[in-house]
């Protein structure tokens, strides 16, 4: 039997952000897709690397300047980000910048991972192709094309 509640594709993405740099427009749009039921946000957590090369997890209801406008999303911990995964950010941080890691499901797949489990089919693979990766191989194709 098909699970009725099935979920969309979960991601994960962690942003980079210059330190004294404001975030509010990545927060204005994230709460537009809250707000549209396109995503459903799991969890997130800001931090910061240290000019000594620590990384710090920043509570976002703290008052951080640069992330300021993310204070109405500092409910949002389902615990699926622990200190292993801060500790992995900072070897993606660059020292003296502040990240914010994002979990959340793309709630607009759900309805079509229910009908394809309503058919008898099943999610044998799934991945991430990066933006960059899509336009370069777009812009190789072009030059093949205009040989």
């Amino acid at each position: 039997m098909p699970d009725e509640t099935a979920l969309g594709p979960v991601d994960f993405i962690f942003l980079e952000f210059p330190g004294g740099t404001s975030t509010r427009p990545v927060a204005t749009e994230l709460a537009a897709l809250l707000d549209r039921g396109t995503i459903r946000l799991f969890d997130i957590v800001a931090v910061r690397r240290e000019l000594d090369g620590t990384v710090t997890r920043l509570d976002l209801a703290g008052g951080i300047p640069e992330f300021d406008a993310f204070a109405a999303f500092a409910g949002a911990q389902s615990g699926l980000f622990d200190i292993s995964d801060v500790e992995q950010a900072r070897d993606m941080l660059e020292t003296g910048r502040v990240g914010v890691m994002l979990a959340f499901e793309n709630t607009w797949a759900g309805a079509f991972v229910t009908a394809a489990h309503a058919a008898g089919g099943r999610v044998v693979a799934s991945e991430r192709i990066p933006a960059q990766t899509l336009l370069d191989t777009l812009d190789s194709l072009e030059v093949e094309l205009d040989r």
